[in-house]
């Protein structure tokens, strides 16, 4: 079984405006509401392609209701999250005709005992299954996060992380399956070198992806790119979270490195020409027109 893990999702409320002008009501031409957290986007796109998952987390107060019933459509996830006290945050995302600007809230306290309450649902995780942390984790979580991957590591669970540089470099001595990278924490170190020594301390695959730029997947034998990909790109949003769905669903299948790494760019590029998270259908379609060559650092 996979399960995916984000620790503080999000309602995502989208306004469109015409324009926005300072000190005065303006008005918006569409409203709507989104379930919003990196975690959840992998169960979805692996919903997708009719592959079950668990979504795991926090949720809590009176905008928890209203995030259950946008997972319950997905007939392939599993919502399996931590009641909490706290609200559930609601992140306000302002749709301008030229850029949309986000403002994202802090998000709920979690207090020990809903804490160990989560930590509890792990017992049902054996070896063998895979479960994916991803997003940003909270300060106040964090130790106990990191003490948790350790955890499931050491019972034979396949590990991915898709979060924060400070939880990757801890988290490396747990040897995880996979490690997703992207712009913000490789910093300025060079993504060959930084995957090489990921990889030196046990580290499995180690992906790499950012918007309009090369992709990448390293393992301790293989080493592939995928040029920038290219078409009508039209969101960003959820395009690392498909790369992960994508990747691990070549991996259930039993498919090589190249062909996981194949159905992940897939996957990112079918969300990035769309308005939604990619399709099976559309990933499918967009599978040969793929073009990844091995890399060889020069």
């Amino acid at each position: 079984m996979i399960y995916t893990c984000t620790t503080n999702p999000s309602l995502d409320y989208y306004i469109t405006i015409p324009s926005l002008v300072k000190g005065i009501n303006n008005r918006s031409d569409m409203e709507m509401f989104d379930a919003g957290g990196k975690g959840v986007n992998v169960s979805i796109v692996l919903n997708n392609f009719r592959i079950p998952s668990v979504a795991l987390g926090f949720l809590g107060g009176f905008t928890k209701d209203y995030y259950l019933q946008f997972i319950s459509k997905y007939p392939n996830i599993q919502p399996l999250f931590t009641s909490i006290a706290d609200n559930t945050r609601i992140n306000l995302k302002l749709m301008g005709p030229d850029a949309e600007t986000g403002i994202n809230a802090k998000g709920p306290h979690i207090t020990d005992d809903e804490f160990e309450r989560f930590r509890r649902r792990m017992n049902s995780i054996y070896a063998d299954d895979i479960f994916v942390l991803s997003g940003n984790i909270e300060e106040e979580i964090k130790d106990r996060m990191i003490d948790l991957i350790y955890e499931l590591t050491a019972d034979g669970v396949k590990v991915v992380l898709d979060t924060d540089r400070d939880v990757l470099d801890r988290c490396v001595d747990a040897k995880p399956f996979a490690i997703k990278l992207n712009r913000s924490n490789i910093q300025d170190d060079d993504i060959a070198d930084l995957a090489q020594s990921l990889l030196d301390r046990g580290v499995k695959n180690v992906l790499y992806s950012a918007p309009h730029e090369r992709s990448y997947i390293f393992t301790e034998s293989e080493r592939w790119l995928c040029d920038s990909l290219s078409g009508s790109l039209v969101n960003v949003t959820g395009t690392a979270d498909s790369m992960v769905a994508g990747f691990l669903y070549g991996v259930i299948r039993g498919a090589d490195t190249s062909e996981s790494f194949r159905y992940a760019n897939a996957a990112s590029l079918a969300t990035c020409m769309t308005n939604d998270l990619g399709s099976k259908e559309k990933i499918e379609a967009l599978y040969d027109t793929i073009g990844i060559e091995a890399y060889a650092k020069d």
